[in-house]
């Protein structure tokens, strides 16, 4: 088991809130983990208990207060996730290009030196951080699970 506590930014109606949130992996063997997220948002409790991180996070996402978003690499237009696969809490930061299909990720994730460079948390945010767009491809379900399965 590994725990872990995050510094979530989260963009409100009054400005940025740095939420803290408790991540927990329980890796029982090769094709089987559950991953817990808990915080508590305007003192009430929320946890959420998934495969992945990344599914933790959707939920969360999807039951934060009105105009409340997460504002880190998992809601970036940056962030990607890997084609061929990525490790749980894990994607890849590509500022430097615009890619528009899956295979244009292939050189900067099967890349030894381009995938540590380049690898990011889930909860990581940085200065080049911009919201994903359904103009803009992403290679991630995030903006689509969060805005068209709420």
């Amino acid at each position: 088991m590994e725990s872990k506590i995050y510094c979530l930014p989260i963009k409100t109606p009054d400005g940025i809130v740095n939420l803290e949130i408790n991540h927990t992996v329980v890796d029982k063997d090769d094709d089987d983990m559950s991953v817990t997220l808990s915080t508590t948002i305007q003192g009430e409790t929320l946890s959420y208990q998934t495969e992945t991180t990344e599914e933790a996070l959707i939920l969360l996402a999807k039951n934060l207060p009105e105009k409340w978003h997460i504002k880190s690499c998992i809601s970036c237009r940056h962030g990607h996730f890997c084609p061929v696969g990525n490790f749980d809490n894990e994607l890849f930061c590509v500022t430097d290009f615009a890619p528009k299909e899956p295979r244009d990720l292939w050189q900067v994730t099967e890349n030894e030196g381009e995938r540590k460079s380049r690898s990011r948390t889930l909860f990581d945010c940085c200065d080049h951080y911009q919201t994903q767009a359904e103009d803009y491809f992403t290679y991630s379900d995030y903006y689509y699970e969060v805005t068209k399965c709420k």
